[in-house]
């Protein structure tokens, strides 16, 4: 009876199968430790989510803080990237990842990042970190998905997806997101005018909004005086390039004080570009595994 009940636990899958299912049981493993099955429902339902006790308030001050000084710094070099215009005063912050401790802190945060691996699988890496400046009576962005230069139709498995720290009270009024719950499942871009059916991402301070990449979304218009700040930690798949070349730019020290996942995240482990035809490296091949779920 002994040698039949070994008989039958053998898994006979094939291994490669076998590690697939492995990663989803640790992505719903982590959903539930960190009760989050609310959200990864409105993740399908509504295309984003918003998270709320990520961290501390006097994190998010800090972080408000170190954007706009970090602002500052770009202005005073010429360096600045305007955001609606050369008149506008809407402005973007980039490069954060590498700027600032606080900001390793912030894309490795626990919540957050689950749920972005729900969406893009554990392969997937960092694009870009960046600091959004709305400033009052600038327009609009215009509305968009993250999936720049793919041709329509859209992969359903998105290339890229979203988070947004809210260091300011999300509204209408204050230049919110905004989002056309529901759209990232028409896999095309906006059409003209689309705008006019978007809603504000309504979200607290202190909260992180976590979406979709092929969700509609545009920066609303701020019609209240002052600055809104939000941060986006943009995330792409394994095989798209990156908006930043984070690897390049982050040093040994920064990777070793962090959780192994964080030099994955910058693209330590990418075997792209290719120096010679052995171009899969022994910490990249891992994720090479062939999956039949958009998570893989």
């Amino acid at each position: 009876m002994a040698s039949q009940k070994k008989a039958d636990d053998t898994d006979h899958r094939h291994p490669a199968m076998i590690e697939s299912h492995k990663r989803l049981d640790r992505m719903r493993d982590e959903i539930i430790r960190l009760d989050l099955e609310r959200n990864v429902l409105e993740l399908e339902l509504y295309g984003y989510t918003i998270i709320e006790n990520v961290k501390p308030l006097a994190f998010f001050d800090e972080l408000r803080e170190t954007i706009l000084r970090l602002g500052e710094e770009d202005r005073a070099a010429g360096k600045r990237i305007p955001l609606s215009g050369p008149k506008g005063g809407s402005y973007l912050v980039t490069w954060l990842l590498a700027r600032d401790r606080i900001f390793e802190e912030a894309v490795m945060a626990e919540k957050p990042l689950a749920l972005i691996t729900y969406l893009m699988g554990e392969s997937c890496q960092i694009s870009s970190n960046h600091g959004h400046v709305r400033c009052e009576g600038d327009p609009p962005q215009g509305m968009h998905v993250d999936a720049p230069m793919v041709p329509e139709p859209i992969p359903s498995a998105s290339v890229a997806s979203n988070m947004m720290w809210v260091t300011d009270d999300f509204s209408l009024e204050s230049g919110a997101t905004l989002v056309i719950p529901g759209s990232h499942k028409r896999l095309n871009n906006p059409a003209p005018g689309a705008i006019k059916q978007a809603i504000p991402m309504r979200a607290k301070k202190g909260s992180v909004a976590v979406f979709n990449g092929n969700l509609w979304h545009s920066a609303g218009a701020r019609t209240m005086p002052g600055e809104r700040v939000g941060m986006t930690v943009y995330f792409n798949r394994m095989y798209v390039r990156p908006q930043e070349d984070l690897n390049s730019v982050i040093s040994d020290e920064v990777v070793a004080r962090n959780p192994p996942r964080f030099a994955h995240l910058i693209g330590r482990n990418n075997p792209y570009p290719a120096k010679d035809f052995g171009f899969f490296n022994a910490k990249g091949a891992s994720y090479f595994g062939r999956t039949t779920d958009p998570r893989g």
